[in-house]
């Protein structure tokens, strides 16, 4: 019996919501809890949800924070993570071209995997990836160990901050 009325609960609340959606899209001021304080029908029961205005503001608004990234119109959250380090060197004459060429290959073989070339003096380093598991590292660490035998002893698996995609 409980069972049942939770799913009944549950499936006024989700045909309350998409009945709704049009209204959501046109009112920037419409919340989740808008949808389960409105009655559609005579009998079916109210959501009465207790809380104060400063709370309920805030669901649904994204905070400023110096850890959010916006690049290219996407959001990314900044975070510690990992990623795999494919190529370092030192050699002002051929690093930085090296870098790039590795990264171009490795967009070639895996086009949405992202690949980073920074220049940190005097190094110049291509990371792979935004894995937020040191499993997922190993994972994408040793494919690129494949891909690339001739430098398998340099690709390793380093913390770095990583971006993650919000939006």
């Amino acid at each position: 019996m409980t069972h049942r009325f939770l799913f009944i609960l549950f499936s006024m609340s989700v045909t309350m919501i998409a009945g709704n959606h049009l209204l959501c899209a046109q009112s920037p001021q419409f919340s989740i809890f808008d949808s389960f304080e409105m009655s559609t029908k005579p009998g079916e029961g109210t959501v009465v949800i207790h809380q104060s205005e400063s709370l309920r503001q805030l669901v649904g608004t994204r905070i400023d924070s110096e850890n959010i990234d916006v690049i290219n119109g996407k959001t990314y959250l900044i975070t510690q993570g990992y990623r795999v380090q494919v190529y370092s060197g030192n050699n002002q004459r051929t690093s930085k071209g090296e870098a790039f060429e590795k990264q171009a290959k490795i967009k070639e073989l895996y086009p949405d995997v992202e690949a980073y070339v920074t220049y940190m003096a005097p190094f110049w380093i291509l990371h792979v990836g935004d894995y937020r598991s040191f499993e997922e590292a190993a994972y994408m660490h040793r494919i690129l160990r494949e891909a690339f035998p001739q430098n398998k002893n340099e690709i390793k698996i380093i913390e770095d901050d990583i971006r993650l995609l919000l939006n």
